[in-house]
């Protein structure tokens, strides 16, 4: 079951980082799509560096699981790749996909200015590396880089409606 929901999970990363690239402008949608860019890694915030699908994944496996005490382990996903370094580029590319996606979404509908977007999506691509690749920068200045990200989550998801 759980390889299932790991290739849900998978196709569900896909689906999100490839929109902008594979879909025409939407109003509805794509303001949705930034929606969710904003609220996934909020999610990952407050869940201690962890995706919520991959924190239930864990603790089906393991009741004792404690959330936040391995969060670069996305083992429903990373165990459909044959090694660590494909997850680890896999993930690296698919989040600069997204990045590109979001940023096409946001020239054509959204018009949330670049000071805003810009500085968001580059502390979306640290945050998604730091966990990653293990790097762990982001506990060596917490609670600032959080503090940080999540300003710019803010910014970016209160200029969505005007």
């Amino acid at each position: 079951m759980i390889q299932y929901i790991g290739m849900l999970h998978l196709l569900g990363m896909m689906i999100e980082n490839l929109y902008g690239w594979m879909t025409p402008k939407h109003t509805l949608f794509d303001r949705l799509y930034m929606m969710t860019f904003v609220s996934i890694p909020f999610s990952w915030i407050v869940c201690k560096d962890e995706c919520i699908v991959s924190y239930a994944m864990k603790k089906l496996e393991n009741k004792e699981y404690i959330l936040g005490s391995e969060p670069e382990n996305a083992k429903d996903i990373r165990d459909l790749f044959t090694n660590e370094n494909q997850y680890v580029v896999f993930n690296l590319v698919n989040s600069l996909v997204r990045i590109g996606s979001v940023i096409m979404v946001n020239r054509r509908t959204t018009h949330i200015k670049d000071v805003i977007v810009v500085p968001t999506c580059i502390f979306y691509y640290i945050y998604v590396l730091d966990i990653t690749c293990k790097l762990n920068y982001r506990k060596m200045v917490y609670p600032y880089f959080h503090v940080l990200f999540v300003s710019y989550l803010f910014a970016t998801f209160s200029h969505l409606y005007r």
